[in-house]
């Protein structure tokens, strides 16, 4: 904690230089303050666990950059420190990735004949500040390594120095023969990105899908629109509202395609199409993040209610201690745009918004078999475990649940007409008069809605699940018929 006081004092001289200064590039100044930090904490700990203190200092610059007034003159500042510190961790991480499959590759004399070599095992390579992959249909590997020997690479067509060889996330040591150089971004495009590893990784499966295409120009476009979308605002959550809500009201989820279709698996197709599915809508949100160089994490993998589970994985989007799912808030079916009071899966803690999903493998085996009433009636259940925990917040998902708690209702069955009509307290219509604490008055107008089984639910749903703005009516009408209705906006005759 030292340093990092240490580098807060630094970092208050250098904007006493530099009050004024707007550089397009990170100036030297801000540079001198981050390695004289960083040389700081690499001298006094001599292993890699100094790496700690990077990432508590991504932490504490986020936590200041939230907390602090930060205004236009030191916000480039913040942003340069935040820059400085997340291409630092990824360099140091990118070359710890390298760094063991180097060893094993140099040890064997044999591999060195090749010159085509990934050190990572995702097939990332940067030459002249630009990220490149290989493309590529057929791999040839060994079970055993202690197989791979001359003769056996001549006898398989392998001993051939053009020949591409890296290791895979499976530990093999593939021998690639037929292959594509694909670029992937030039480097001064995602300098300064955090988790830049992770975004490599998703920019090299966008061009290996559609290799044609430098997507530069894109990327260009998309960081201008991110940074504008949010100028002048120096709070990250409300970064994050505002970009999701661009989204929400730009892109549509399409419903027309199949897992053939590889053109949707593609966040620069998303912005060009303006539509296409969950996971691709989360990356674009996620680049836009990025931009905005708020980290988050993408998530992909079950959701329990989804009527195509377990055949169709789904993605979402956590960020700090938080997870939002854009796709579960775009309405589908219609054309109607949500505000964020309407939003259901929005900065939602994790007890709530896993109550409906697992993570990758974690999702039990019994519920991959069980009937979509089962699992629906099993996610009421959970959420209604939790609204002791959060009846003082305003999460939407859980309003149904409080609101059949506070009158006495199954948490997991549909709220009927004859649920509202016995648990809450009605008021006589006759003809068109109501009487109000002792006193008969007269409606001169009013809005409302039957109550019916087929209705009650989507009803209280669209107002949020409160009643506090409403009536119960039993009314009396001239043709001696009675009905019950919800009533609101009632006026009166004087």
């Amino acid at each position: 904690m030292k340093l990092l006081r240490i580098l807060i004092i630094l970092f208050f001289v250098s904007i006493s230089f530099q009050a004024n200064a707007w550089y397009q590039d990170i100036d030297s100044k801000t540079k001198l303050v981050y390695e004289k930090f960083y040389s700081q904490i690499k001298t006094k700990y001599k292993s890699d666990d100094w790496l700690s203190y990077l990432y508590l200092l991504n932490e504490t610059l986020s936590k200041i950059w939230d907390i602090w007034r930060i205004n236009k003159n030191n916000e480039k500042i913040f942003f340069d420190l935040q820059k400085l510190n997340s291409e630092k961790i990824f360099t140091i991480e990118f070359d710890n990735k390298q760094k063991i499959n180097k060893q094993k590759i140099s040890n064997n004399n044999l591999l060195n004949k090749y010159k085509i070599v990934s050190y990572n095992n995702d097939a990332l390579i940067i030459e002249d500040w630009i990220w490149y992959t290989y493309s590529f249909k057929n791999k040839y590997y060994f079970e055993d390594e202690s197989k791979i020997n001359k003769e056996n690479l001549i006898y398989n067509w392998l001993y051939d120095e053009n020949i591409f060889i890296y290791y895979d996330n499976e530990n093999n040591l593939n021998f690639i023969k037929e292959y594509k150089k694909v670029k992937i971004v030039s480097d001064d495009l995602i300098y300064w990105f955090p988790n830049k590893y992770n975004l490599l990784k998703i920019l090299k499966n966008n061009k290996i899908l559609n290799s044609s295409r430098d997507d530069d120009n894109y990327f260009k476009i998309l960081e201008v629109l991110s940074k504008q979308l949010t100028k002048d605002i120096y709070n990250n959550d409300e970064k994050i509202r505002i970009i999701y809500d661009y989204i929400l009201k730009n892109i549509s989820y399409s419903i027309d395609f199949t897992m053939e279709d590889y053109e949707i698996f593609s966040w620069i197709e998303t912005y060009i199409n303006k539509s296409w599915v969950c996971e691709w809508y989360v990356e674009l949100f996620n680049l836009m993040l990025w931009f905005n160089n708020i980290d988050s994490q993408i998530i992909i993998w079950d959701v329990i209610d989804a009527i195509d589970f377990p055949k169709i994985w789904h993605a979402w989007i956590k960020i700090g201690d938080y997870y939002y799912d854009i796709t579960f808030d775009d309405p589908v079916w219609t054309t109607k745009t949500k505000t964020v009071e309407e939003y259901h899966y929005y900065k939602l803690p994790e007890d709530i918004f896993y109550t409906n999903r697992f993570n990758k493998c974690k999702t039990p085996e019994n519920l991959k078999t069980s009937s979509l009433e089962y699992r629906k009636n099993l996610i009421k259940t959970n959420l209604s475990k939790l609204i002791t925990k959060y009846k003082n917040d305003d999460y939407n998902l859980l309003k149904p649940f409080i609101f059949k708690e506070k009158y006495g209702l199954d948490p997991v069955k549909t709220v009927t007409a004859n649920d509202i009509i016995e648990a809450i307290w009605y008021k006589d219509m006759n003809n068109y008069e109501i009487i109000i604490d002792w006193t008969k008055k007269s409606v001169k107008s009013l809005n409302y809605l039957p109550i019916k089984d087929e209705t009650i639910e989507i009803f209280l749903e669209q107002i949020n699940f409160n009643l506090d703005w409403y009536m119960i009516l039993n009314w009396h009408k001239d043709n001696w018929e009675t009905e019950f209705i919800i009533a609101n906006n009632i006026v009166y005759y004087d």
